[in-house]
C-alpha cells in the first residue's frame, strides 16, 4: 500500500513538473500532438509525400480506385490529416474525399462539379494542399520545437531525389512565381528560399533568440500563403469569360483548381476581421451551379463560346476583390496588405485576353 501511495507521489510531482514547464512554451490543441507524433520523423513525412505524388499520378490517369486505396491506407494522407484540427489539413482532406467519392464541395449540391475532369484536379491540387496544411500547422503549433527538417520534406524543399517533386507545394510555389512576375529572386528558388528560411529559425533556436525565431518562423508562414492565393487568381483568371473560348473539360479542370488551389488558406480569409463575408464569395463564385457545370454526355473537347455561363461573368474581379480582402491577415510577418499584394504579383496569362492590363482592376 505505501509503494502505491509512493508512486501515485512520484507520478504527481512529475505532472506538475510537466505542467510548470508547459507555462513556458505554447500550449499545443491535442489534435496538434496527436498529429505531431504521427509525423514525428524523416520517413513519416516521406511517407506522405510518396502517397500525395502516387495519388497524383493515379488522378490525372483518373483511376479514382486506387486513387482512394492510397489516400485512405492507415498512417496515409486522410487519417494523418484527421488527427489536426479540422478547419485545416482536415478540411482540405475532406474536399479531396468527397471528389474521390464523385462529389463536390460541401457548400452545392453533391451532383454538382462531378465530372471526371473536375475530380481529377480537385484531387491532384487537393493532396499537395494537404501537405502544405501539414506543414503550416505544425509550424503554427509547435513553435520553437518544430523539426526543420520534416518541414522541408512536407513542403518539397528538402533536397530528395533531385527537383522538387512536381506534387509538393514547393513546385507549385515556382510555377506561380513565374506566372506573376514575381521577382527574379523568387523565381525558380522555392526551395532554395524556404530551407534559408528553415535555416534562420534553427539557428535562432540554438541561439535561443526567440524572437528570431518567431519572425522566420512568421516569414514563412506568410511566404507560404502566396501560392494559394495565386493559383485562384490564375484560374479564376482562364474561367472568366473574358479569356475567350474554353472546351467544358478545361472549364470544369480549371474551375476544381482555383478552389483547390484556395482551399488551404480558406480557414484563414474565413477568420478575417478584414475580410468578413469573403470566403463565401469566393466560395460561390468558383462553385459550379446548374448553368455553368459540364451537361451530362458532352464531349469534353466541345467548345463553349464565350457566353458560356453569365454566372462567370466578372468572376476574376469578385474572387480578386475577395481575397484582397483578406491580404492584412495572410500576412502573417507584417500584417501588410499592400507589401502582401506586391508579392503575390498579376497573372501574366499568354492566352486570348489574359493580359496584366486586363486583369488589374
Amino acid at each position: 500500500m505505501a509503494s502505491s501511495s509512493c508512486s501515485s507521489s512520484f507520478f504527481f510531482v512529475l505532472l506538475l513538473i510537466a505542467a510548470a514547464t508547459t507555462t513556458t512554451t505554447t500550449l499545443l490543441p491535442t489534435s496538434s500532438l496527436t498529429a505531431a507524433q504521427s509525423i514525428n520523423n524523416l520517413t513519416a513525412a516521406l511517407d506522405l509525400v510518396s502517397d500525395a505524388c502516387a495519388i497524383d499520378v493515379a488522378a490525372k490517369e483518373r483511376n479514382f480506385d486506387n486513387v482512394k486505396n492510397i489516400f485512405e491506407r492507415q498512417g496515409g494522407l486522410k487519417q494523418t490529416a484527421s488527427a489536426f484540427p479540422a478547419d485545416s489539413a482536415a478540411a482540405t482532406a475532406g474536399a479531396v474525399a468527397r471528389a474521390i467519392d464523385g462529389h463536390g464541395p460541401t457548400y452545392m449540391k453533391p451532383t454538382l462539379c462531378s465530372s471526371m475532369p473536375y475530380r481529377s484536379e480537385m484531387i491532384r491540387k487537393g493532396v499537395s494542399g494537404i501537405l502544405l496544411n501539414l506543414a503550416t500547422d505544425l509550424l503554427a503549433s509547435e513553435g520553437d520545437d518544430v523539426d526543420t527538417d520534416v518541414i522541408a520534406m512536407l513542403l518539397g524543399s528538402a533536397a530528395v531525389g533531385g527537383e522538387p517533386k512536381s506534387c509538393t507545394p514547393v513546385a507549385k510555389m515556382d510555377r506561380r512565381a513565374s506566372e506573376f512576375g514575381a521577382s527574379e529572386q523568387h523565381i525558380g528558388h522555392g526551395r532554395d528560399h524556404i530551407n534559408e528560411q528553415l535555416a534562420a529559425m534553427r539557428e535562432a533556436v540554438r541561439n535561443n533568440d526567440a524572437a528570431s525565431a518567431s519572425n522566420a518562423r512568421n516569414a514563412l508562414l506568410e511566404e507560404l500563403n502566396i501560392a494559394p492565393v495565386q493559383g485562384a487568381l490564375k484560374y479564376a483568371a482562364l474561367i472568366d469569360p473574358s479569356a475567350g473560348s474554353i472546351t467544358y473539360g478545361e472549364l470544369d479542370k480549371e474551375r476544381a483548381e482555383a478552389i483547390a488551389y484556395i482551399y488551404p488558406v480558406m480557414n484563414q480569409i474565413g477568420k478575417c476581421q478584414a475580410a468578413l463575408g469573403s470566403a463565401r464569395v469566393i466560395e460561390e463564385a468558383l462553385s459550379c451551379s446548374p448553368e455553368n457545370v459540364m451537361p451530362v454526355g458532352v464531349n469534353e473537347e466541345d467548345i463553349v463560346t464565350t457566353s458560356r455561363s453569365v454566372t462567370d461573368d466578372g468572376i476574376y474581379s469578385r474572387v480578386l476583390n475577395a481575397i484582397e480582402k483578406a491580404y492584412s491577415c495572410l500576412a502573417v510577418m507584417s500584417g501588410d496588405a499592400a507589401e502582401f499584394k506586391e508579392h503575390v504579383g498579376i497573372y501574366r496569362g499568354e492566352r486570348a485576353g489574359l493580359t496584366p492590363e486586363g486583369f488589374q482592376d
